[in-house]
């Protein structure tokens, strides 16, 4: 009697295995690989790869974790998604949803982009934590990294909702408000934190894009980028308490350069791709 066999690579056994791994509880979170070497832990457990483009169910607690150019992907059960970058590891502490879908993420290192979902008549409260200070998120999309050394960065691309910024939160009691078009960075400097607000620039967009693409809620191919951005902070600023909390101004702390303000774009805005 003949014998069949079935010779696998490494690549397509790990895809099938990926794939054939058991419903989790809370199978409504998963976490996907875009590419590269993308894994996910449980809690005091090994880590387990995920094959290419494969998807697996993920529960709280679980923590996903990301080698050199690799992309994974957080697909939470409202629509909102956490991309996480190369060399990250980030954790879904929790996620629970009635009436607001409620999430906290713990970055421990490198970088994600969120896309907070807001659907009419809907509400969500995302919050990511790090050791330096944790972002409120409310429908917005944006990207947040941070390292080791305690330096943060915070881009807000777009808001659902005007008077819900996005709020940053150190552990010293100081709170920052984020919105469209705005960037916050944060270093830690002999255990005390110095932060500010800046206006968004193509420069600062860039520090993510190689990782995660041009923000989808804008058209950076045609040069609107910066001029939304302008025109995001030119409106709200003033009517948002604690925008820019340091004195100076932008661009003094960590030597920024303020930006030369842009023609506004004179194409008519478009609802945010998160704001459904």
């Amino acid at each position: 009697m003949k014998r069949f066999g079935i010779v696998l690579g490494a690549g397509v056994y790990a895809l099938v295995l990926a794939c054939a791994l058991p419903s989790l509880a809370g199978d409504d979170k998963q976490l996907q690989n875009e590419k590269g070497a993308v894994s996910y832990q449980a809690p005091n457990k090994t880590p387990v790869p995920v094959g290419v483009k494969a998807i697996v169910n993920v529960n709280d607690q679980y923590t996903a974790i990301t080698g050199a150019d690799s992309l994974g992907a957080v697909i939470l059960p409202d629509s909102s998604q956490v991309m996480v970058g190369s060399d990250s590891k980030v954790q879904l502490a929790f996620f629970n949803q009635t009436n607001i879908a409620n999430a906290k993420f713990v970055l421990y290192d490198g970088k994600v982009r969120f896309a907070v979902q807001h659907p009419k008549g809907a509400q969500a409260n995302y919050t990511f934590q790090t050791a330096t200070g944790s972002v409120a998120v409310r429908g917005t999309q944006g990207d947040i990294s941070y390292d080791d050394k305690g330096n943060m960065r915070v881009n807000v691309y777009e808001l659902c909702d005007k008077s819900m910024p996005v709020r940053v939160t150190f552990k010293n009691g100081q709170v920052f408000s984020v919105i469209a078009g705005q960037s916050l960075a944060a270093q830690l400097v002999n255990g005390i934190v110095r932060a500010q607000v800046q206006q968004l620039t193509q420069q600062l967009i860039d520090q993510f894009s190689p990782e995660f693409g041009v923000p989808t809620s804008w058209d950076a191919a045609q040069g609107k980028v910066i001029a939304y951005a302008q025109n995001q902070v030119n409106q709200v600023t003033n009517n948002i308490p604690g925008a820019n909390m340091l004195p100076g101004g932008v661009g003094g702390l960590f030597g920024h350069k303020k930006a030369a303000t842009p023609s506004p774009s004179p194409a008519p805005q478009q609802t945010p791709a998160t704001c459904h």
